[in-house]
């Protein structure tokens, strides 16, 4: 029965990156999963848990055992908006743990895929508050914000693109390097017995993180993009990144995926359509969603870490998201669209996130108009040019704030937390996790997934399409 489910799937190394294939039915491919990555499993869940417990501890000013608490409620809030699919996924991997020697059970599985809903959650835990209490009066030391999320992504097509115009998609993940998660960064490639063959990147033991690309063309990104409504009685980013890649064919049906479940965590997802050359954005929180296209005759779209959905703003209209995101981000005036955006520019705002590289991939996107190569798509997700400070930040060197010197190509500074044992204390900083390059519609994509920030290590060329074929 074990040889059964494990036939077609495998892992290797592709020049320091590691590739999981999984194929079947959701739980032949969690079991494929778990089986083959039963160690890095175990250690996510004993060592990286602990680190994302230290994390919410700090931010809310409480203990770990608290945070703990926290995460917990957070996860059986989250289970019952589960689909299915990912559920029986879910189970595979803690079965194929079990199937390969490890201990991991099904809860831990489910709570680790509830990691990075929740840490979105808590990166504002001045104004999330999941029992009603007020966290600085918690037990232990007063809260501490770190440094906001960096994740940005843009694309262009027809004549804005280069070469002969296909669509190209470019996107950066940042997030902090918690213990043991930078060896373990993981290439899935899926062909799952019903629906579309994909690509994303994650870390074992999740179904899912931040996007990836599917064999009909669809590309997609996931990035942290705070809102007054937040709950984590939703669905989460791994799971709608595994419903679009699996199910989406067009624009249109990744949009209704959104209308079908229930969000949860403030995030934007930026979609696109190869075949189609069509793409938007779509802005979520608990409470509703906001789609914004780009504007007339323009053919490129980009987004970063704050919302974009103010009406009269680059072509959009509809509801005004960015007045959900205002307290949130503690914006001094958004009663015009020149004073939300001087707003943004506020340096010593330690809540919004990163603004300065909207503007630069704007400058950036029209400064390459009809040139932009798989190589100077590298270079812009690789660009270190803050533009509202005017420099240049050296390599190794942290952005100040979340506002100065913050720049597409993340590094922040460290901080310093205090987990439980046998973690202990640590410190951990945000940069770029991973990094890719597509062609969407021809499966082509350059990923960078070495070193931290990952664009200092280099891109490696993969094929979707290829790959998928391997397996079949």
């Amino acid at each position: 029965m074990k040889d059964e489910i494990l036939r077609g799937a495998g892992l290797d190394n592709r020049n320091g990156i590691k590739v999981l294939h999984i194929k079947g039915s959701p739980y032949q491919m969690g079991y494929q999963h778990g089986f083959l990555l039963a160690e890095e499993i175990g250690l996510m869940i004993n060592r990286t848990l602990l680190a994302t417990a230290a994390y919410v501890a700090a931010q809310t000013g409480s203990d770990t055992k608290r945070a703990e608490e926290l995460l917990r409620a957070g996860q059986q809030e989250a289970e019952p908006h589960l689909p299915p699919e990912l559920r029986q996924e879910m189970e595979g991997i803690a079965d194929g743990a079990k199937g390969a020697g490890s201990d991991v059970t099904l809860s831990q599985v489910m709570l680790w895929n509830t990691n990075y809903d929740q840490w979105c959650i808590y990166c504002h835990p001045q104004y999330r508050q999941r029992d009603g209490s007020d966290a600085s009066n918690s037990a232990g030391s007063a809260m501490t914000i770190g440094p906001a999320g960096g994740c940005s992504s843009f694309c262009a097509w027809d004549d804005w693109a280069g070469g002969d115009g296909r669509l190209i998609f470019g996107k950066n993940e940042d997030n902090f390097n918690m213990p043991e998660q930078l060896d373990s960064r993981l290439l899935v490639v899926a062909d799952p017995s019903q629906g579309f063959g994909h690509a994303f990147m994650t870390y074992p033991g999740m179904v899912g993180l931040d996007g990836g690309l599917n064999e009909s063309g669809m590309e997609m990104m996931t990035q942290l993009n705070s809102m007054q409504h937040e709950s984590m009685k939703g669905c989460g980013i791994a799971v709608f990144t595994r419903l679009l890649l699996t199910y989406a064919g067009s624009l249109d049906q990744a949009i209704q995926i959104f209308r079908l479940h229930p969000g949860c965590a403030g995030i934007a997802y930026q979609l696109a359509d190869a075949g189609a050359r069509k793409a938007a954005v779509v802005e979520t929180s608990s409470d509703r969603i906001a789609i914004r296209h780009p504007m007339p005759e323009v053919k490129a779209l980009w987004q970063t870490n704050h919302s974009n959905c103010y009406p009269g703003w680059m072509g959009y209209s509809g509801y005004n998201m960015v007045a959900d995101q205002a307290p949130v981000n503690e914006l001094k005036d958004i009663s015009t669209v020149e004073a939300w955006q001087n707003s943004l520019k506020d340096p010593y705002n330690f809540y919004v996130q990163a603004p300065s590289r909207f503007e630069r991939y704007r400058q950036l996107i029209h400064e390459h108009y009809g040139r932009i190569t798989p190589e100077t798509a590298m270079k812009i997700l690789s660009d270190r040019y803050d533009p509202y400070t005017r420099q240049i930040r050296p390599p190794d060197f942290p952005s100040w704030t979340n506002n100065i010197l913050c720049t597409i190509c993340a590094l922040y500074p460290d901080f310093t937390y205090h987990a439980k044992e046998p973690l202990g204390t640590f410190r951990a900083h945000i940069a770029n996790m991973w990094s890719m390059v597509a062609y969407p519609q021809a499966g082509d994509f350059w990923l960078a997934a070495r070193g931290f920030p990952a664009q200092y290590g280099g891109y490696e060329h993969f094929n979707l399409k290829e790959l998928l074929e391997r397996m079949r």
